[in-house]
């Protein structure tokens, strides 16, 4: 079995990934949004119950809606359940000096208090693609593989020089008030059936944020099957790693997660026409920053090819994709979560 579940994380992140035997499947989990849900601490007792291990846990980048949840985790020891290793770039592994001003964010206080394996697949070094057509693959147990597309070592530069304030922002220092930023696209085309054109061909202006940027994103590989894992990455970045890895476009996934829940600034009409994939899923309930965005969807709906629309919320920024009209001209299809989330069903 090969399944990926957007879990119902608000306006955030929160993937649990199995592979395996499906009475004993292996589990990937990836952020775990603003605040863990409950249906996360659910499927996490119930690992402990059957003697489980969480394979790989990813904390993708410094932003509240991936990380704060994980904080809840790592007080309470993930509830029982060991893990294999945890990714996160922290202040160490960004490049420069080793000390700076103000380091000791609460997630690293953390993980080094508990103990917890970090960043071991990698030696403890930074989780990052060299820029050079070099992109780590790393095994893991089970059989299943993931190759590495972001950040490289530009971006973990850029996320340095305003490491303080990121981390403030993401309420990850406990002597700092967080001022978190909206980053939303503002919509001007209306209510009412979307016009997928002009949505689609909305000038594109990539994302600069630099939590954004330095996100971790990967391809995840098992069974003859491949997901796409974008985080809140920039798409020029993920294209120039696909492009290094695997040469000629399009990209063969069996399901994406879009970046930065369906941004207008991380989806491009690039991006999307350099991919093949029956499903794309969107994490979010639009509940802070709008997202989706409807050109971001506009995009995927015309250019990507008859794509199934995975929604983990069904929202007021996203049920009007649900259109027998639009349907008409474009070939598509809708589904929503419910409140245990949305699976994707890979084998």
């Amino acid at each position: 079995m090969f399944t990926i579940t957007a879990l119902p994380a608000s306006f955030g992140d929160c993937l649990w990934i199995e592979y395996g035997k499906k009475d004993a499947p292996h589990v990937i989990l990836i952020d775990a949004g603003p605040s863990a849900p409950k249906q996360l601490k659910e499927r996490l007792e119930t690992l402990k119950q059957r003697k489980g291990v969480l394979e790989l846990v990813v904390v993708t980048h410094v932003d509240a809606d991936h990380i704060a949840g994980v904080l809840t985790l790592l007080e309470n020891d993930f509830y029982g359940v060991p893990v294999r290793d945890l990714w996160f770039n922290g202040f160490r592994h960004l490049p420069g000096e080793a000390f700076g001003e103000k380091q000791g964010e609460r997630l690293t206080k953390l993980i080094l208090e508990k103990g917890y394996p970090w960043n071991v697949d990698f030696d403890n070094g930074p989780v990052k693609v060299d820029g050079k057509g070099s992109n780590p693959e790393i095994a893991l147990p089970g059989g299943a593989t993931i190759n590495l597309l972001s950040p490289d070592s530009a971006q973990l530069a850029k996320l340095k020089k305003s490491w303080i304030q990121v981390c403030g922002d993401a309420d990850l220092y406990e002597d700092m008030v967080a001022s978190p930023k909206y980053f939303g696209e503002d919509e001007a085309f209306g209510e009412g059936v979307p016009d997928v054109n002009a949505l689609a061909d909305t000038p594109f202006k990539e994302d600069a944020t630099e939590a954004n940027g330095s996100s971790i994103a990967f391809s995840l590989g098992y069974g003859g099957k491949r997901v796409l894992c974008g985080a809140d990455a920039y798409p020029s970045r993920l294209l120039q790693s696909l492009t290094d890895l695997h040469g000629a476009r399009p990209f063969a996934f069996d399901a994406v997660k879009l970046p930065h829940h369906g941004s207008a600034n991380n989806v491009s009409i690039e991006f999307v026409e350099a991919l093949s994939s029956p499903h794309y899923i969107f994490s979010t309930n639009g509940a802070r920053f709008k997202h989706p965005s409807r050109p971001a969807v506009a995009r995927v709906v015309r250019h990507g090819a008859k794509p199934n629309l995975v929604f983990n919320y069904k929202s007021e920024f996203n049920k009007f994709w649900d259109d027998s009209l639009i349907q008409a001209s474009f070939p598509y299809t809708v589904e929503f979560g419910d409140e245990d989330g949305v699976t994707v069903v890979l084998s």
